[in-house]
């Protein structure tokens, strides 16, 4: 049986926050259930490790691509993918404390509702636009380099649910697949077609064995990532919402399937501000979007089974207090939807 979330709450956990601790109580505190491992920073260092022909200007404090003369670069990356190793894909621990930090208040003091481990892997288009190669060209519309940077996601995913599957013993994992510039895709300059995009996230997905999730938190043709094998697509449904219901036939398929919506009500940079809502006005505007998606025919109770809630997007940006403050409403959205319809 697929998994049903039933409002459950989670987040993507690159937060304001300083201290790796503080950061993960903060995840305990308000995702008993599903913890994120939280990041305390933007960069990519970690998901750029053991990556073949990548040249590093520590000046400019910029990434770029080089192929010419790094070609054993490339036989051994794909030596290694090919044999499934695994560790020569491992993320660095000083990389990514808050996994370890994590794990270790777990062992001291294990807290009795955790049922997932949610991480994130940047998705193709996020790591492909902002790494160009070396005619200044981004790597997306490099086929080697595309290439090498889709088993390198699948590599690092595969490595961390390992991982996670060590430190968490029984406990699932849940990998989001960001794609904050996946609206490439509708841009003139983009590139390949729809069958091609859905391939290559197809391809980082399989390598996982637990639940897969597509984050965009740009407003998309949600129909095309219905058609993925994703088991849930996480949106910005405070700014987006109602256009969830555009896609009737689509939604029911993908529901039907076990598929799952992650409703992203709670505003972050950009969707909107949090300090004008309470978790009262957010329950009421999810409440109002799901009724819009139902009045398309949508069966409610299957919708409802089907929900997770979330924040827009990371609050990274935010202040800590503000981004304290969005934590805390998730989790009160989350409550007060789950009282009222599952008891």
């Amino acid at each position: 049986m697929k998994f049903k979330p039933r409002f459950m709450a989670t987040v993507l956990g690159l937060v304001p926050h300083r201290n790796v601790e503080e950061a993960c109580e903060l995840m305990i505190r308000n995702f008993p259930e599903a913890p994120y491992v939280p990041r305390l920073t933007r960069s990519l260092r970690m998901f750029f490790e053991r990556t073949p022909c990548l040249k590093i200007d520590r000046e400019k404090r910029e990434l770029s691509f080089e192929l010419s003369g790094r070609e054993s670069g490339l036989v051994e990356f794909y030596d290694r993918y090919l044999s499934g190793d695994l560790d020569y894909f491992a993320i660095s621990p000083e990389l990514d404390p808050g996994l370890y930090k994590l794990a270790e208040m777990f062992r001291e003091r294990p807290w009795p509702e955790l049922k997932l481990i949610h991480f994130m892997v940047p998705g193709l288009y996020s790591l492909g636009i902002s790494v160009k190669d070396e005619s200044g060209v981004p790597a997306l519309y490099n086929d080697t380099l595309r290439d090498v940077l889709i088993k390198l996601l699948a590599m690092k995913a595969k490595w961390f649910e390992r991982k996670i599957k060590e430190l968490f013993p029984g406990v699932q994992t849940l990998v989001t697949v960001g794609n904050g510039g996946l609206g490439a895709f509708s841009a003139a300059t983009a590139s390949g077609t729809w069958d091609d995009i859905k391939r290559d996230y197809n391809e980082i997905m399989a390598a996982v064995e637990g639940i897969t999730c597509i984050h965009c938190c740009s407003n998309f043709d949600w129909s095309l990532l219905m058609k993925t094998n994703t088991d849930c697509i996480n949106f910005d449904a405070y700014q987006y919402g109602d256009t969830m219901s555009l896609y009737p036939d689509e939604l029911k398929r993908f529901l039907e399937r076990g598929g799952t919506i992650a409703w992203g009500i709670v505003p972050t940079a950009g969707a909107g501000d949090i300090t004008s809502e309470n978790p009262g006005s957010l329950v009421e505007r999810l409440e109002r979007v799901i009724q819009v998606v139902v009045d398309k025919g949508i069966d409610k109770e299957l919708l409802l089974e089907s929900s997770w809630i979330t924040p827009t997007c990371e609050p990274a940006t935010l202040s800590i207090e503000i981004a304290e403050r969005v934590l805390a409403y998730t989790r009160e959205v989350s409550q007060r939807m789950r009282q009222k319809y599952f008891g």
